[in-house]
């Protein structure tokens, strides 16, 4: 079994804006990538079950040109809200790390 941590070169996560997160899945070459966006393990239903939003709410974007996954999900809370637990969203890509995509 291979992770998403295993076969990337960067996993991070970031504001999009003061309702959105966004996430990059990044990978090292085109091989590791093209495996896992075949697969299609990185989508809508997993953002949402990851993080607990409505799939339908989920954008998933390949980005050939630069080998990474984004997906961008809604806040549960405005980024600078009273509940909010991190400002900037760069905590929150920790349950990617975790995904498995495989051999």
């Amino acid at each position: 079994m291979a992770t998403l941590a295993d076969v990337t070169e960067a996993i991070k996560s970031a504001n999009a804006g003061a309702s959105w997160i966004t996430f990059d899945i990044v990978f090292a070459d085109d091989a590791t990538y093209r495996r896992v966006c075949r697969s299609g393990v990185v989508d809508r239903q997993l953002i949402g079950r990851l993080y607990r939003v409505d799939p339908g709410a989920v954008v998933v974007h390949e980005c050939d040109a630069v080998r990474t996954i984004k997906a961008t999900i809604p806040r549960r809370s405005a980024s600078g809200g009273r509940d909010e637990t991190d400002f900037d969203g760069v905590q929150q890509f920790a349950p990617l790390l975790t995904v498995d995509v495989g051999e």
